[in-house]
């Protein structure tokens, strides 16, 4: 796992396929902005895909005619968009540049928004509770490899001396293995309260989507 995977954004990328602005991604830009506010378009580029299909028209012209719904989406976000071309035959210098002008744009909204990341009341606290649940987990396995012990301590003090050090030779790798991979099992127990957060401020707003006739 990363290991900056509970870092905040810099940045929100939405994707949508060019001339095709569907019932379900206008539902999904409706949920964003009732999940995360206003304030997460500051932090939103759109990227359109399949810019082939613009054939000899440019991307500004194809913007110009837009309909009300993307329009207004797009000047929520202050225009930030780019398109990438998604055919099999693009060549790889055109790959190339297609994403260092998503970068270009990326930086430069950074830079207006002075480095900020997006911030939101779901994530308040999170390196906090992230060294809690640290701290919580190394107490429990250190408990966890207490108890064992002296349970082979026990069960061993009339056998051989190598199978009790055979014993606690395995109980000792696996207690070093849990210590090694502590700081991603707090990640991964975080990242699902986090998870859960948004799955229950979605279900929360069921009943405002309305599902069109």
């Amino acid at each position: 796992m990363c290991p900056h995977i509970l870092s905040r954004p810099h940045a929100i990328v939405f994707i949508l396929q060019l001339g095709r602005h569907t019932w379900e991604e206008q539902q999904t830009v409706a949920l964003v902005n009732a999940l995360f506010g206003e304030a997460a378009m500051k932090y939103m580029i759109i990227l359109f895909t399949r810019k082939e299909e613009l054939e000899d028209q440019s991307l500004s012209n194809f913007l110009e005619g837009l309909d009300g719904n993307l329009r207004s989406l797009l000047q929520e976000c202050g225009d930030r968009c780019c398109a990438f071309n998604n055919s099999k035959n693009t060549e790889q210098a055109e790959k190339e540049a297609q994403v260092q002008e998503l970068v270009e744009l990326i930086d430069k909204m950074v830079q207006n928004n002075q480095g900020a990341y997006f911030s939101d009341p779901i994530y308040k606290d999170i390196d906090q509770k992230l060294r809690q649940q640290e701290e919580y987990l190394m107490k429990n396995y250190a408990d966890t490899f207490n108890m064992q012990i002296e349970q082979v301590e026990v069960e061993c003090a009339h056998k051989p001396p190598e199978e009790k050090m055979k014993k606690i030779k395995s109980i000792t790798d696996k207690y070093n293995e849990q210590m090694k991979n502590v700081r991603e099992e707090a990640e991964k127990s975080i990242l699902q309260d986090v998870f859960d957060k948004i799955k229950h401020a979605f279900k929360n707003m069921a009943n405002v989507v309305e599902v069109p006739s």
